[in-house]
C-alpha cells in the first residue's frame, strides 16, 4: 500500500510517537497502519489482491496430505498431562485429537491445552 498524508499527523506507532508533515508519501506497513486509524490520507496504491488457487488443491489447502484418522484407543484422557502427551508424542494429528477431547471436558486442563495447541500446529478451516 502506499498513501499521501493530506494533513499533518502526530500518533503512536512501534512504540514512539511519530509527527508525520502533510503531502509526504509512505508505503508498507507505516501505510497500512495510516489508512487503517483514522489518518487523512490518499490512497496511490492499494495492496494486491491474494492470487486464488484457479484449481482446488489435493492436498487439502495447506500444502499437507489429507488427515488421516486417528485411532482413539490407547488415549487415557483422565490420566495425567504427562500420560496424554506421551501418547501425543510429535504427532500433529493426535494432538488435535486430544485437544478436541480435552476441551469437551468440564474443567479442561490449561496447561494441557497450551502444549497440545503448540503440538496440533495451526488450525486449518
Amino acid at each position: 500500500m502506499r498513501i499521501r498524508l493530506l494533513k499533518s499527523h502526530r500518533f503512536w506507532w512501534n512504540y514512539g510517537m511519530h509527527e508525520l508533515a502533510a503531502d509526504t508519501e509512505h508505503e508498507g506497513e507505516l501505510a497500512r497502519h495510516l489508512a487503517t486509524t483514522g489518518a487523512e490520507v490518499e490512497i496511490l496504491e492499494h495492496d494486491p489482491e491474494p492470487e486464488t488457487a484457479s484449481e482446488p488443491d489435493p492436498e487439502g489447502g495447506d500444502g499437507q496430505p489429507p488427515a488421516e484418522p486417528v485411532d482413539p484407543s490407547g488415549l487415557d484422557i483422565a490420566g495425567t498431562i504427562d500420560t496424554v502427551l506421551s501418547w501425543v508424542g510429535e504427532d500433529p494429528a493426535r494432538a488435535r485429537h486430544a485437544l478436541e477431547v480435552e476441551q469437551a471436558r468440564d474443567g479442561a486442563r490449561a496447561t494441557l491445552v497450551n502444549r497440545l495447541q503448540q503440538l496440533a500446529g495451526p488450525v486449518v478451516e
